[in-house]
């Protein structure tokens, strides 16, 4: 059982001497630390507004966060830690002007590192170029620190194992002092990330025995208190919570939640309950939490727990410099055309905007191909940058930053059979919403009923290999409004990465797999169809062409 709290000495101390003269004896006063938190930043480092003539201005909330924590340290030295909850990268854009992705990346981590930032997790938008790309970017860090405790990189594209670097490029665990209290990090990455982002051939070990080794090795070291850098969400981290014992504070990401208030997560040991805190998205916040430990344990002192506006702190001058040239080196942003309506990011499922992005998909397979394209078929986990864009102008970076992988559009020649086994994939997890089993269809009907029996796969390390059996979810299904002929060759537009099998979608594996240019689509090429266009210049043209405002 944990120790008493320093707070409840003083209450306890307090009502004592209201009954009897004797002196309470004087207490040292606590050591202090201050963590400063935020999360899901997304790459709104320049807090870029556009306004309705379509011009830019800049808000810079990485540069204030900076100058929050140079006033906090000025206050309270030494006893100031600036942490992050994941997805630094992406979510608005980062593609400089040649290309390089990494060195995108490693300018953004960077650009964190210079403004104070000591921790932080590893969230899935930092995969979303891949594991290699998050390996090279991680290269330019010296002080500002990232950790996925579940996160496996050892012998893959990920190994943390760099020369000079005897702890690794990023860790499970780490160990640091903060107003005289030794505090343990330890950070964790949401598994969906297999599915919504690209791990490659990194590997992720089970949660709870994680977070029990976590513990263990830092209670080993000597932490009094154990804060958890979590990119799970909100709801995750409330099940963590309350399943392990000893977290005494979740900073919190991924599911974007602006908690006003911590949320308090109790134990049977009702002296050490958990904390949670998230600040929304995209510097919307900044979170402040006092911890508080004496020399008889800790004390987590949650009213002091407090969301202020980045704004109230003016920018930090080399902030802003450092920001204004990692800008020059970006990919130039320019209006491409407009908005008649909002594109809702969020819902995608139901978006106006997918659907018509899947059908301009559809629709240029066609005229690239030069061969007749039944519809169209995009997955969910392909939207990124969960928001709403109201209507106004569009940028091409509104567009990378939707769909920031570089995905290519190939078309999958399918039987009516094989088509109907790829739309039970797609409506077998649509009970839980798994982003990279759903699917947006355009030129297809189909009608999804979770009560009856999916399909079972067959799987060979983690990967499925057989379909086992045919499900019967799929209800209704409909081409070009007539109904599927089982026996009937249909051509459907897609995305290399789905056309690979890429988030288990086995049943497009095998179906006549094509690039536009009509080359054979070589799955174990990584550069196949190298040559045809990204899905994101597919939209950039059909947004120019005003194809996505018409209904």
């Amino acid at each position: 059982m944990r120790k008493f709290a320093y707070l409840a000495v003083l209450f306890t101390l307090a009502c004592g001497a209201a009954q009897s003269p004797v002196v309470a004896p004087t207490l040292a006063p606590p050591r202090r630390c201050l963590l400063l938190t935020t999360n899901d930043s997304e790459s709104n480092f320049d807090g870029a507004v556009r306004g309705a003539d379509g011009k830019l201005t800049y808000t810079y909330p990485l540069a204030r966060i900076a100058e929050a924590k140079k006033e906090a340290l000025a206050a309270h030295p030494g006893g100031v830690l600036l942490l992050e909850g994941g997805d630094v990268l992406q979510g608005r854009f980062l593609e400089r002007q040649d290309g390089d992705r990494a060195r995108a990346a490693a300018d953004m981590w960077s650009l964190y590192e210079a403004a104070g930032y000591d921790a932080g997790a590893l969230g899935n938008h930092e995969f979303d170029n891949g594991p290699k790309t998050v390996r090279r970017a991680l290269q330019g860090l010296s002080q500002y620190r990232l950790l996925a405790a579940n996160v496996d990189g050892d012998g893959t594209s990920l190994d943390p194992t760099e020369p000079g670097r005897p702890a690794g490029l990023f860790g499970a665990t780490a160990l640091v002092d903060c107003g005289g209290i030794k505090i343990g990090l330890f950070g964790l990455l949401t598994p969906s990330t297999r599915t919504i982002s690209d791990l490659g051939d990194v590997k992720l070990k089970p949660l709870i025995e994680t977070v029990q080794a976590s513990l263990s090795a830092l209670r080993h070291q000597g932490a009094e208190t154990v804060v958890l850098l979590s990119h799970l969400g909100v709801d995750d981290d409330k099940q963590l919570a309350q399943a392990v014992m000893g977290i005494d504070v979740i900073v919190g990401g991924h599911s974007h939640t602006k908690l006003e208030h911590a949320v308090r997560v109790e134990h049977n040991d009702r002296l050490s309950p958990t904390w949670i805190t998230q600040t929304g998205a995209r510097f919307e916040r900044l979170g402040r939490i006092d911890l508080a430990v004496d020399a008889e344990g800790h004390v987590l002192d949650a009213t002091t727990y407090a969301l202020e506006l980045p704004t109230a702190h003016q920018p930090d001058p080399a902030i802003v410099a450092k920001t204004d040239a990692l800008l020059q080196n970006l990919e130039a942003e320019k209006v491409i055309g407009k908005r008649d309506y909002a594109w809702d990011v969020m819902d995608i499922a139901h978006s106006q905007y997918a659907v018509r992005a899947t059908r301009a998909v559809a629709q240029y397979a066609e005229r690239a191909s030069k061969r007749h394209v039944d519809g169209g078929l995009l997955n969910t986990g392909g939207f990124r940058s969960h928001t709403i864009y109201p209507p106004g102008p569009v940028t091409n970076l509104d567009v990378s930053a939707i769909h920031p992988f570089r995905n290519r559009v190939v078309t999958v020649t399918l039987t009516g059979a094989q088509l109907k086994d790829v739309l039970e994939h797609a409506c077998g997890h649509a009970q839980n919403l798994e982003h990279g089993a759903n699917s947006i269809v355009w030129g297809i009907q189909v009608r999804c009923d979770v009560a009856r029996t999916p399909a079972r796969y067959s799987y060979v390390d983690n990967k499925p290999v057989a379909i086992e059996a045919h499900g019967d979810r799929a209800q209704d299904i409909a081409v070009g409004g007539k109904p599927l002929v089982p026996g009937k060759k249909y051509t459907i537009a897609t995305l290399d990465y789905l056309a690979r099998g890429g988030s288990s979608y086995l049943p497009l594996q095998l179906g006549e797999r094509q690039c536009l240019d009509g080359k054979r689509f070589q799955a174990e090429d990584k550069a196949a169809c190298g040559e045809t266009a990204l899905l994101s210049d597919v939209l950039i043209e059909a947004v120019t062409a005003g194809e996505l405002d018409k209904p």
